[in-house]
């Protein structure tokens, strides 16, 4: 089988990439952070930071090999330096015609837009490679930043749901399970004229 070519999406100050190797010591100081992943379901198999990040980065590898423009996922890059800063991914949900979009940035990454700028490239990535009628999140409610995120984005909240059931594996641990659900339909989403370029 021919190796997966990941597109490499360029925004205003990031490039995503594919994950790789190279970016799970940074990632696994950042799941080491209580702080950072306190709004993150974990598992009830006890793995060490380095075993989460080496385990997590081949998950995100795994969905280009196995299911591409199913389920995605890239490593953010700073354009400046090329530090990684965080995984991201959008994947579709079973039995729907929902694509999930996901975030997660290092702390010191917070508060400078950058999950929303990452999070509006993968939308118009996703509404233009699937046939998704729309992308929603699932938002732990205490997370206020996060919300602000994808409501500034345009989506809008439909309803809460117990993540734990939603997920159906039951090594996932989520306290409390409840999340806020959050949908924004195709011809709703607004990319504006961000800096949005792909490239193979």
């Amino acid at each position: 089988m021919a190796p997966v070519t990941i597109p490499v999406i360029e925004t205003e100050r990031l490039l995503l990439r594919g994950p790789g190797s190279a970016d799970v010591d940074t990632w696994a100081s950042f799941l080491g952070d209580p702080e950072f992943t306190r709004y993150v379901p974990t598992s009830r198999v006890v793995r060490t930071p380095h075993e989460r990040a080496e385990r997590q980065i081949a998950i995100y590898q795994q969905r280009w090999e196995e299911q591409p423009l199913n389920a995605m996922g890239w490593s953010a890059t700073l354009k400046s330096d090329g530090k990684f800063i965080g995984l991201s991914g959008i994947e579709s949900v079973p039995d729907t015609a929902d694509g999930e979009i996901d975030y997660f940035f290092g702390k010191s990454y917070w508060g400078q837009g950058f999950a929303t700028e990452v999070a509006r490239a993968m939308i118009r990535f996703g509404l233009t490679n699937t046939a998704w009628n729309r992308i929603v999140a699932y938002i732990v409610p205490a997370n206020i930043a996060s919300v602000r995120v994808i409501e500034r984005l345009g989506f809008v909240y439909e309803k809460d749901v117990n993540y734990l059931e939603l997920a159906g594996n039951p090594d996932l641990i989520l306290e409390p399970p409840i999340v806020a659900l959050y949908a924004l339909p195709r011809d709703q989403f607004e990319p504006g004229d961000a800096l949005y370029r792909v490239t193979t």
